[in-house]
């Protein structure tokens, strides 16, 4: 798995290891009671920081298979036998990639507001499907703007990714997905299930480093002064110079931006840790020095910054070249094309309200998938053949769906 011009941002290191064990350390005693447990909680821990990052089946297969092939040499485990409970097919074996998706970890069944929230093993799908749609209505119910989301198997278990690295003190994550694929919706509904804030840059029509330094500054306060834990969403628009990057790249590897207080500034960020550091007695001599570390030290672990960028075009590459920390402090989720499920999902949804029969429905229903999915595979064939790309996104899937809608009510009008 070496980094190539495609696949710039297959670098491993030793803190990939580091997430790993982190993921480990997440559950406790009373969520793990057998060994086969731990063995399944290393496999999705390790597929998460290692596989997440993966950008098609054949590595992701090849994955799979290293994490097999280390489960019987070093644990002395059957692989098949120890997942046997998500063979879908009766083989008495786990080979593909749709079976191995089904072993989840998370904290979803437990309810908002609550902040020990146990990480455990999740085998029922009906209880899961219902949990997410139950956070889903309570999200809707305390935001200012509502979500209104499909959750269907896959967007569940891109919730539960996003939710896992913003459990993690510092745990920071790059959610590489073309526009549509639900990077924002998720890491909003994954912020709330862990009673966070979100925090958003506006561009606004002159914002420059200065405006944007100022925002970070607020921001700094909040996460280090006051301690409350934040999610900071930056995405590809919130990008207007390419200095903002330098400034992120600093804040993954050491949790500030070098000299961004001024000197008068910095005394009242040390006078609002003062209080807090005393009763932690962690700056037993109270010195400016003491106290700015400590001021730090929660920014590291309140501050959760989630990128939303696309793979499309160069930019992703280059930036991950200029500033590493982008791929080395970061856990990477990348958002491939919806399966057939999901895009059926979404269809029943946004069809469920058009006046039809069943039967012509779930032609409707399979319609549009096929349109879809067709578009896809000559998407495939046109890059092999003319080198050219074709991006086929969920936002383009919705579009369809509207037309079709728009469309049938339009004549509908006429006929009547």
């Amino acid at each position: 798995m070496k980094p190539t011009p495609a696949k710039s941002h297959y670098t491993f290191n030793l803190r990939d290891f580091s997430k790993i064990i982190q993921g480990l350390c997440l559950v406790t005693k009373k969520e793990i009671e057998q060994a086969d447990q731990m063995m399944r909680l290393w496999a999705h821990e390790t597929t998460r920081v290692l596989g997440d990052r993966l950008i098609n089946d054949e590595d992701r297969m090849w994955m799979l298979g290293a994490i097999s092939e280390t489960t019987k040499i070093s644990m002395g485990a059957n692989f098949d036998l120890l997942f046997k409970h998500l063979d879908k097919t009766g083989n008495g074996k786990i080979e593909s990639l749709d079976e191995y998706r089904a072993n989840i970890f998370g904290d979803i069944f437990t309810p908002f507001g609550i902040p020990d929230r146990p990480y455990e093993e999740i085998m029922d799908k009906e209880k899961l499907i219902k949990a997410a749609e139950e956070s889903l209505d309570r999200y809707n119910d305390m935001a200012d703007s509502r979500m209104d989301l499909v959750l269907f198997n896959f967007a569940i278990e891109h919730l539960l990714r996003i939710r896992r690295i913003l459990k993690q003190p510092g745990g920071h994550a790059l959610c590489v997905g073309v526009g549509g694929s639900g990077r924002q919706s998720l890491t909003r509904l994954a912020t709330k299930m862990g009673d966070f804030e979100i925090f958003q840059i506006e561009i606004k029509k002159v914002y420059t480093k200065v405006e944007f330094r100022e925002d970070l500054k607020t921001l700094f306060r909040s996460v280090g002064g006051k301690g409350e834990p934040y999610t900071f969403i930056f995405t590809d628009n919130s990008i207007k110079e390419e200095g903002f990057l330098e400034d992120i790249n600093n804040i993954l590897n050491t949790g500030e931006v070098p000299n961004i207080f001024p000197a008068d500034e910095k005394n009242d960020v040390q006078d609002s840790v003062r209080n807090a550091a005393k009763e932690e007695n962690r700056c037993p001599e109270g010195t400016p020095q003491q106290l700015f570390a400590y001021f730090i030290e929660r920014c590291k672990a309140n501050l959760h910054i989630v990128m939303c960028f696309s793979p499309i075009g160069d930019s992703l590459r280059n930036r991950c070249r200029n500033f590493p920390s982008l791929v080395n402090c970061t856990t990477i989720d990348w958002f491939s094309e919806w399966p057939k499920d999901a895009l059926e999902s979404v269809a029943q949804k946004f069809l469920g309200d058009v006046d039809l029969e069943d039967d012509v429905r779930q032609s409707s229903v399979f319609m549009v998938q096929n349109f879809h999915t067709t578009t896809q595979e000559s998407a495939k064939k046109f890059l092999k053949q003319k080198k050219r790309n074709y991006y086929v996104t969920p936002t383009s899937y919705l579009e369809l769906i509207n037309s079709f809608k728009r469309l049938l009510m339009e004549k509908r009008t006429e006929v009547a």
